[in-house]
């Protein structure tokens, strides 16, 4: 598979061939009307002089709290959607620009150098200029201000991110990295419920620690330590619970202490952080099973079986973790 231009992502083109297509017009109404269904009702013109050019594309594939979208309207179009509401929109140019004004902010978000993300609480209008198309990540609102809620152990409010990210950033190649692992394990068909929550969490803790928004300073506060028996309680629910499809929040009310508080503290007490934990219990579970060497077991039933979606990047952390493939331990399971 061709690797798309920006960030090396892999997925878009796969995107583009299988996912979910939404729209295909060179309607201007049509286009407004389908993809206000998609996202919201919003205002759509097209302002540039190649009115003729307009043929709006919409594909997606759509999770529990998010969905992944690929958006191109071929024209330059003028998008004033006011407030997006209920969701948070991540938006990475593939090809093309588009100057987004967010709020306060204005940025000119260019392929390959910087994105968006839109919050819902703020007043957003976009010029796509001509040929722009940009992959188009949404996360429902609830789950993003629950994460904080349990990150802060209170309640929050709304939450208004700096809407500017630069692509060429240690942050912004994370980012990047992230939405195509997310992309990738969305068209890879049927994921496990555990992995896709992982995905989820993991890019929802990426935007809150890595980028500027009204609650960075409270993020920012020193933490109290959990003590150790608060770790311990984690470390009974991650053995107990590591196949299901557990979120670090569930991890921290197990234990009885605020998710910033555990994770600070797991740090310290583990060397490692909570996602990792899991992983490692994950990895620990498959080897087991491995071992058992049971006539009717694939590799890949195992790797599900135990949590971890991506059969490739499963099979690269067990090597780096027993020095030998799953598919090897289990022959040697089965001589």
């Amino acid at each position: 598979m061709a690797k798309a231009v920006v960030g090396g992502m892999i997925g878009i083109e796969a995107l583009r061939s299988s996912g979910d297509q939404r729209v295909d017009t060179c309607d201007v109404d049509d286009a407004r009307m389908a993809i206000g269904q998609i996202f919201c009702p919003h205002f759509l013109m097209v302002t540039g002089k190649a009115e003729q050019s307009f043929h709006a594309r919409h594909r997606l594939v759509k999770e529990t709290g998010y969905s992944i979208n690929l958006v191109t309207y071929g024209a330059q179009v003028e998008i004033d959607p006011g407030e997006l509401s209920r969701f948070f929109l991540l938006q990475i140019p593939i090809k093309g620009e588009s100057l987004v004004k967010c709020g306060s902010s204005q940025t000119l978000a260019v392929a390959g150098k910087s994105a968006t993300l839109l919050s819902p609480t703020l007043q957003t209008r976009m010029l796509w200029k001509e040929g722009c198309e940009k992959l188009i990540l949404l996360m429902e609102r609830t789950p993003v201000e629950d994460y904080l809620a349990k990150l802060i152990d209170g309640e929050p409010g709304h939450i208004e991110f700096d809407p500017s990210i630069d692509l060429t950033s240690p942050i912004g190649q994370g980012i990047l990295r992230h939405a195509d692992l997310m992309l990738c394990s969305s068209l890879a068909g049927d994921m496990p419920p555990a992995y896709k929550t992982m995905l989820r969490d993991g890019l929802t803790s990426l935007l809150l620690s890595g980028l500027r928004h009204n609650h960075q300073q409270t993020l920012a506060r020193p933490t109290q330590d959990s003590g150790p028996h608060a770790v311990r309680k984690a470390d009974e629910f991650i053995r107990a619970n590591a196949a299901c499809a557990i979120a670090t929040a569930d991890i921290a009310e197990a234990a009885g202490v605020p998710l910033r508080t555990l994770q600070d503290s797991y740090r310290k007490a583990r060397g490692r952080t909570l996602i990792e934990a899991v992983q490692s219990v994950r990895l620990e579970t498959l080897r087991k099973m491995l071992l058992a060497g049971r006539d009717e077991l694939t590799v890949a039933d195992a790797v599900f079986a135990c949590g971890l979606g991506h059969l490739g990047r499963a099979a690269f952390a067990y090597r780096e973790r027993f020095g030998e493939s799953p598919s090897e331990t289990l022959r040697r399971a089965r001589n």
